[in-house]
């Protein structure tokens, strides 16, 4: 190597150290050669267009820093060092890296109506070449990516800001998503496309989702309304698979509204599943036929999917009822494609049974508290009644009360509010309520 040593730099959670070294102030290198150690789920490729070196160029140690400074930034990776080798005046760098086990999450655009996305992943990846539809909830692709899409509306004449909101993933789960969205530019929908409506005609579905024309587009807003509301129309009719496509979106060129959005939203509708029947396991307290009833569905006819999403709850109100507060139920479909039927595997803990503890009151006058007391009817020790407050408030309640409704009346005062409290002893089984009245 002559005159020049190895010099390495080690970057740590985006600190910098470097050992001394010492290079020839006469001597220049070219860069002949770039190398990468460590690399396992991404390719040499990306991560040399992310150091923004190139062979051929002139070697520069302030630019080899920059270049493993970037990595750092990018958020990629946890560790990144490199070491030079010279021959003659060619100069091999290779950098050592550690991937990050940082979580990346999925990148949405909003509201790019003039693009597409395969064109907005071409012109990310101009300025964030590891970018393939993920990236990283740390460091700064992030904010790379913000400005990058920035960069692509000017040169299309698009002035707008670009702005990142990290948002809950659209099914739900604790996942998250990076939604990009273009601000300070009005996109009322205007029109809407069901492509795939059959059994359930498009202007059906138009009307149901009338509540969207005039609103400001988002793919996201418009992806979750069509799965939570028009998917019950569907589910309703035993379609339990029926399927909508994310949103397409596109400027809206007609005299009516030329300067909104057209939004087309593919379905599938799969086929109609038609009930077979329940199966159910873990029930000791209600038998399958209580079950079934509260179901209320019929072999052979159309399983309809709006009573079965509810019918978790039912069947919990059903064992409340019975002193199992904390029963669970969990409903797994089982398809017979070839049939088009259906049948549900229907798993439930029932959990303890409880008893009634105390009741107590707070706040009611003494006329009325004796009143109230002398017509509760589930004593102590009984079974535990959990829709029997409920019950109560609507039977009595108003006699109860009617005194004191009468005299805030004349007062011109609002009428008190009841408020039921509830405290679960699971050490011995017993449920404690007091009522309160509040003025």
């Amino acid at each position: 190597m002559g005159n020049v040593t190895a010099r390495v730099a080690l970057f740590a959670v985006g600190v910098l150290f470097l050992t001394t070294s010492v290079f020839s102030a006469q001597q220049r290198f070219t860069i002949a050669k770039i190398e990468f150690e460590g690399l396992n789920r991404l390719s040499p490729e990306q991560v040399l267009a992310t150091t923004e070196l190139k062979v051929g160029q002139q070697f520069e140690l302030a630019a080899l820093d920059a270049a493993a400074q970037r990595l750092i930034d990018s958020g990629m990776f946890k560790n990144v060092g490199y070491k030079t080798r010279a021959t003659a005046n060619q100069m091999t760098i290779t950098f050592k890296v550690e991937e990050t086990q940082l979580k990346s999450s999925r990148v949405i655009f909003d509201n790019f109506i003039w693009f597409t996305d395969t064109e907005l992943v071409a012109a990310i990846q101009r300025d964030v070449p590891t970018f393939s539809g993920t990236a990283p909830d740390e460091g700064d692709t992030l904010d790379r990516i913000r400005k990058s899409l920035q960069r692509f509306l000017h040169e299309n004449k698009i002035e707008a800001t670009v702005s990142h909101i990290a948002s809950q993933d659209s099914v739900g789960s604790s996942a998250q998503e990076h939604v990009f969205s273009v601000a300070d530019i009005k996109l009322p929908i205007c029109t809407l496309h069901f492509p795939g409506a059959a059994n359930v005609s498009e202007d059906k579905l138009i009307s149901n989702a009338r509540e969207l024309l005039g609103t400001e587009y988002s793919n996201k807003f418009v992806g979750l309304f069509a799965v939570n509301n028009l998917s019950k129309i569907y589910r309703e009719l035993g379609h339990l698979k029926v399927a909508f496509a994310p949103p397409a979106a596109k400027p809206e060129a007609s005299a009516k509204c030329n300067s909104g959005v057209d939004v087309t939203i593919p379905v599938d509708e799969g086929r109609i599943y038609k009930w077979e029947k329940a199966e159910w396991s873990g029930n000791n307290a209600l038998t399958p036929a209580e079950l079934d009833s509260l179901l209320d569905m019929e072999a052979g006819k159309a399983a309809n999917g709006v009573k079965l999403d509810k019918a978790t709850t039912e069947i919990q109100k059903a064992y409340g009822r019975k002193g199992f507060i904390m029963a669970r139920v969990r409903s797994t479909p089982e398809f017979d494609d070839s049939a088009s039927t259906v049948t549900y595997k229907m798993e439930v803990r029932e959990g303890l049974q409880f008893r009634m503890g105390t009741l107590t009151t707070k706040g009611f006058p003494a006329s009325e508290a004796k009143m109230l007391t002398s017509k509760w009817e589930l004593k102590t020790g009984d079974i535990y009644d959990d829709g029997y407050g409920m019950e109560f408030t609507k039977k009595h309640m108003g006699t109860i009360l009617r005194g004191i409704y009468q005299q805030r009346s004349g007062e011109g005062r609002a009428a008190p509010q009841v408020k039921w409290n509830t405290h679960v002893n699971r050490e011995t089984t017993t449920v404690d309520l007091s009522v309160e009245l509040v003025n």
